[in-house]
């Protein structure tokens, strides 16, 4: 048994380079049928994680990678332009790289919809001058005190800006009653109705109308 090791152990170092050489001429033939924005694609991202791996070796970094920003954003276009980015992706799993996709999507739309001019904000003074009149004048709408600050001389902002922050009445209302207490009181009165269809077996549509009284319920 002992002189056959040397054997199955030639054997299967053969074997192991013969898979290896069909591998390696399989991607050697594939790239012939290949279109050349594919082939671009996978050249981009292979080179990508080629330059990282260099620049960790010489910056001695942890063996757990930390992508900078633009190897992140270099590895969002291409999940967006090329289809088969997840067979290459050797550094990190698919989903991250989705995740990062994501977050430039958020970061895009916080972007765009970022404040631009506009009216400008309501300085204190007005909104303490529009505080007092609504509180000394409890009658008085949105509209009214519009009004007024444009007789006094004022540029008011709209009605439904003043609004905001007039001063609320506070105490001395009467609450009303709830829903539920609506319907405690109605019960013996009440009526509750439904129209539906039900599919059945046959394929076929059944039309039901429902009226319940809620005093039986």
């Amino acid at each position: 048994m002992k002189t056959l090791e040397p054997l199955f152990h030639s054997m299967s170092k053969s074997l192991l380079l013969v898979k290896q050489l069909f591998s390696y001429l399989r991607i050697f033939l594939s790239a012939f049928f290949r279109q050349r924005a594919s082939l671009g694609c996978e050249l981009v991202a292979l080179r990508s994680q080629l330059t990282f791996y260099k620049e960790s070796i010489k910056q001695k970094k942890q063996p757990r990678p930390r992508f900078h920003p633009a190897f992140r954003l270099l590895w969002v276009l291409l999940s967006r332009v090329w289809g088969g980015w997840k067979f290459v992706a050797a550094l990190m799993k698919p989903k991250t790289v989705l995740q990062w996709r994501q977050g430039a999507f958020l970061q895009w739309w916080r972007w765009k919809s970022r404040r631009k001019g506009g009216r400008p904000a309501i300085s204190p003074e007005m909104r303490g001058l529009i505080r007092r009149l609504s509180r000394e004048n409890v009658l008085w709408s949105a509209e009214t005190i519009y009004g007024q600050l444009v007789l006094l001389g004022f540029d008011p902002p709209c009605p439904d800006t003043i609004r905001k922050y007039m001063v609320k009445p506070t105490g001395g209302t009467d609450k009303s009653q709830t829903w539920l207490t609506f319907l405690r009181n109605h019960l013996q009165v009440s009526w509750a109705m439904d129209f539906f269809t039900v599919p059945t077996l046959r394929f076929q549509s059944l039309y039901v109308f429902v009226v319940l009284n809620h005093s039986r319920r």
